[in-house]
C-alpha cells in the first residue's frame, strides 16, 4: 500500500475514534438519571408519600418529624411525633394520611393541614401499617422484642378486630390487592399469606431473611431478601421473576421498589447503592447516593428515591431502555477507543517513511522470533492488566472527582488541577512533607551511621567463628513481623506501664516521663527513636556484603604501610561503599516517602497532625474519607518524588562511572 493509502486509514481510524469518544461522553451523560428534587426536610429521610389531588409530596422523618411539601418544594405544614415514621399511607379521597411511628401509635392526619383526627396506640413498636381501600380497616406490624411480633387488625374508629401473635421476626406487613389476604414476610425466609381470620392460605421459602415487601398491579408481590435477591410472585406465592445486583462484594438488602406497571425493579442497600432492573431482570443501572436508601415511591412515569439524608432523587423510566444500553456497552467502547487510537496511530507512523523502515524492520524481527515473542505474550499481558492498568487509571483520574459518591463513568467528572490545589489549601498535605522530610533526614543518619559501624566491626574481627555468631544475631530480628515491632514500641512508650517511663522512674528522673506518643513536642521524635539502637538488617548486611567484596590485598598493602584502621576505613574502605552508600540512599527515600504502616499503628497521624504524612493522608482519603480522584493526586505527587529521587540516584552513578 501507498503512502496516501496508509495515511487516508490513519484518518479514517482517527475518525472512528473520535466518535467513540463522543459517544463514550454522551452515554455517560445518558446514564446519569438521577435528579435531585427541591424537598430539603434538614433531617434523615425514612418514608415518602404523595397525595395526587393537591400534589403534595410528604416525607416521614428518622428525627420524629413528618412534613408536607407542595411540588416546589415550599413546606406546607408539618407534624412532631416521639419516634421515627415508619410508614405512610394516603387516602386522597377523604383527605386522610396514615402515618406508622416508632412511638407504638398509628397518627391519622389530615392531608391538608397536618392536624391530628385521631390515634390508635398499640402499645407496641410499630414496623409497618397498610390500610384497606375503604379504610375499614388497619393492618399494623408492631412487636414487644427482637423475636416477638403481632399483627394487629383494627377497625377505622380504633377497635381491636385480630392481634395474631408470632414468634419469629416480621419484616413486612401487608394487603393482597383484592384486600382479603395479608402477605407477611419474615426473618427466616419465608413468605405467607393468610386470610383476615389468620388461616394460613400459602406459604414459600426463599433464600435468606427477607427485609422489604411491596403491592403490585394483577394481584402480584414484590419482595427482596437481605443478600439483594427480589422476587416477584403471583397470588399463590409461585415465583415469576427473580433477579440480583451483579457485584464482586457482598450488599446488604434494605429497600424494593419499582415503577408503576412492576416493569423495572429498583434494590436499594446498606452500603448506599442503588440498583436498577429492566423487565428481564438484568442490571442496567447502578450508582451511589449519599446515605443508606430506605424508601422507593412510584409517581406515574417516575421513581422516586429517599434514605437516611437530606435528600430525595427521582428518575423517569421512559429513559430506562437507552440508559440500559448505553449502561451494558459503556465500558466496552474504552476498549475501542483504545483499539482505535493504537491504529491510528499505527498507520500514521507507517505513512512516514523513517517510522515506516524502522516498523517493518520491526516487524521482521518480531515474525523471524515469533515463537519467543509469543511465550512472552502471557507475561507481558499479566503486567497490564494488574500493574500498568492500576497505573494508568491512578494517573487519569487524579485529574476528577472520582469518589464514594461518583463512582460510575456518568458520575465521574474531570475537575483539572482542583485536586492538586486542595492539597495546598487543606494544608494536611504540606503538614505531611514538613514531617516527611524530618523523618526522611532522620531515616538517613540511621542508615548511615550504625549499620556502617556495626558492619565495620563485625568485619575486622579476627576470627570467622565470632563473625558468624555476630552476623547471625544481627540479621536475627528480621523474623519478627514489623507489626509486632511497632505494637512493642506502642507498649514501651505506654505512659503507666511502658518501660521507657518506667526505666526513667527507677532512676529517679521522674521529671522527665512524658505521654510519649500523645504530646505534640514528642510524637514526631518518639516515631523517629522507634528501632533503635538502628541496627537495620538490610543497611547491615548491604554494607557487610560491601566489606567483604574489598581486595583483601589492599588492606594489608595498607597495613604493610603504616595505616592504622581509622585511616583504612576513611581512605579506603569508606570510598569503595560508595555504591552501596547510593543504593541505600534511594531505597531510605523511596521508604521514608511511601511508609505510613509504623506510624499509623502507632499514633494514626496524631495527637493532632504531629506525625501527619502524606501516605497516611492517600490512606485515609482511600478508606475512610472515599475521595479517590484526590488519593490518586496524592499517590501522583508521592511517584514524583520517588521518580525525581531515582533519577538523581542514577545519574550521580553515571557520573561516579565516568
Amino acid at each position: 500500500m501507498n503512502k496516501k493509502g496508509v495515511l487516508i486509514l490513519a484518518g479514517i481510524w482517527t475518525l472512528l475514534m473520535c466518535v467513540t469518544v463522543i459517544v463514550y461522553r454522551y452515554s455517560g451523560s445518558v446514564t446519569n438519571i438521577m435528579e435531585l428534587m427541591p424537598y430539603s426536610t434538614g433531617q434523615q429521610n425514612q418514608c415518602l408519600g404523595y397525595d395526587e389531588k393537591t400534589d403534595t409530596f410528604l416525607i416521614g422523618t428518622y428525627n420524629n418529624e413528618l412534613m408536607a411539601f407542595s411540588r416546589n418544594g415550599e413546606r406546607l405544614w408539618s407534624f412532631s411525633a416521639r419516634g421515627p415514621f415508619r410508614q405512610l399511607v394516603v387516602h386522597s379521597d377523604t383527605r386522610t394520611l396514615y402515618a406508622g411511628n416508632e412511638d407504638n401509635n398509628v397518627y391519622i392526619l389530615n392531608l391538608d393541614t397536618g392536624k391530628v383526627q385521631g390515634s390508635i396506640n398499640v402499645e407496641r413498636r410499630i414496623f409497618n401499617i397498610d390500610v384497606t381501600s375503604d379504610e375499614a380497616e388497619i393492618l399494623i406490624s408492631a412487636g414487644t422484642g427482637t423475636n416477638r411480633q403481632n399483627i394487629l387488625l383494627y377497625s377505622a374508629d380504633g377497635e381491636q378486630k385480630a392481634n395474631l401473635s408470632y414468634n419469629i421476626r416480621m419484616k413486612g406487613a401487608l394487603y393482597s390487592s383484592d384486600y382479603n389476604g395479608i402477605y407477611l414476610a419474615d426473618n427466616q425466609g419465608e413468605l405467607i399469606r393468610i386470610d383476615r381470620q389468620g388461616r394460613e392460605v400459602a406459604r414459600t421459602s426463599l433464600q435468606y431473611e427477607l427485609v422489604d415487601m411491596k403491592r403490585l398491579d394483577g394481584g402480584r408481590l414484590l419482595t427482596m431478601d437481605k443478600s439483594c435477591n427480589y422476587y416477584i410472585l403471583d397470588e399463590n406465592l409461585n415465583i415469576l421473576r427473580r433477579g440480583n445486583p451483579v457485584e464482586s462484594f457482598a450488599v446488604t438488602g434494605r429497600a424494593i421498589g419499582s415503577d408503576r406497571n412492576g416493569e423495572y425493579i429498583v434494590v436499594g442497600t446498606e452500603e448506599r447503592f442503588l440498583y436498577l432492573f429492566d423487565e428481564g431482570d438484568e442490571q442496567i443501572y447502578a450508582t451511589r447516593l449519599d446515605n443508606s436508601i430506605t424508601n422507593f415511591m412510584a409517581l406515574g412515569e417516575d421513581v422516586y428515591v429517599t434514605g437516611l439524608g437530606d435528600f430525595v432523587f427521582r428518575f423517569s423510566n421512559t429513559d430506562l431502555a437507552l440508559v440500559g444500553i448505553f449502561y451494558r456497552f459503556h465500558p466496552k467502547m474504552r476498549f475501542f477507543i483504545l483499539i482505535f487510537a493504537v491504529l491510528a496511530l499505527t498507520f500514521l507512523l507507517l505513512g512516514i517513511g523513517r517510522t515506516r523502515a524502522a516498523i517493518i524492520k520491526t516487524g521482521q524481527v518480531f515474525y523471524q522470533h515469533k515463537i519467543a515473542y509469543l511465550l512472552l505474550v502471557p507475561t507481558f499481558a499479566l503486567l497490564i492488566a494488574f500493574n500498568y492498568s492500576a497505573v494508568f487509571i491512578a494517573v487519569t483520574r487524579a485529574f476528577t472527582d472520582w469518589s464514594w459518591d461518583r463512582n460510575t463513568w456518568g458520575t465521574i467528572n474531570f475537575v483539572g488541577l482542583d485536586n492538586f490545589r486542595l492539597m495546598i489549601s487543606e494544608g494536611y498535605f504540606l503538614i505531611g512533607i514538613k514531617n516527611m522530610f524530618i523523618i526522611l533526614a532522620a531515616g538517613i543518619i540511621k542508615t548511615m551511621t550504625v549499620p556502617l559501624l556495626v558492619a565495620w566491626l563485625v568485619f575486622s574481627m579476627k576470627h570467622d567463628r565470632q563473625k558468624t555468631i555476630f552476623r547471625f544475631l544481627f540479621v536475627l530480628p528480621i523474623v519478627v513481623p514489623g507489626v509486632v515491632g511497632a505494637l512493642m514500641w506502642k507498649q514501651i512508650y505506654d505512659p503507666s506501664i511502658g518501660l521507657l517511663n518506667q526505666l526513667l522512674g527507677r532512676m529517679g528522673l521522674e521529671n522527665l516521663q512524658q505521654v510519649w506518643l500523645g504530646d505534640e513536642k514528642w510524637a514526631l521524635w518518639a516515631i523517629i527513636f522507634v528501632g533503635f539502637p538502628f541496627v537495620g538488617v538490610l543497611p547491615f548486611l548491604v554494607f557487610y556484603g560491601g566489606l567483604m567484596d574489598i581486595d583483601a590485598g589492599i588492606l594489608e598493602s595498607a597495613r604493610l604501610d603504616g595505616a592504622g584502621r581509622a585511616k583504612i576505613f576513611f581512605r579506603i574502605q569508606l570510598p569503595i561503599l560508595l555504591a552501596q552508600i547510593k543504593v541505600l540512599l534511594i531505597l531510605t527515600f523511596i521508604g521514608s516517602v511511601q511508609d505510613f504502616g509504623g506510624i499509623y499503628l502507632l499514633t494514626a497521624g496524631g495527637p493532632g497532625t504531629s506525625t501527619y504524612v502524606p501516605g497516611l493522608e492517600l490512606y485515609f482519603n482511600t478508606t475512610q474519607f472515599g475521595r479517590y480522584g484526590y488519593a490518586c493526586a496524592l499517590g501522583l505527587v508521592l511517584f514524583m518524588f520517588t521518580l525525581a529521587g531515582t533519577l538523581l540516584n542514577m545519574k550521580m552513578k553515571t557520573n561516579t562511572d565516568e
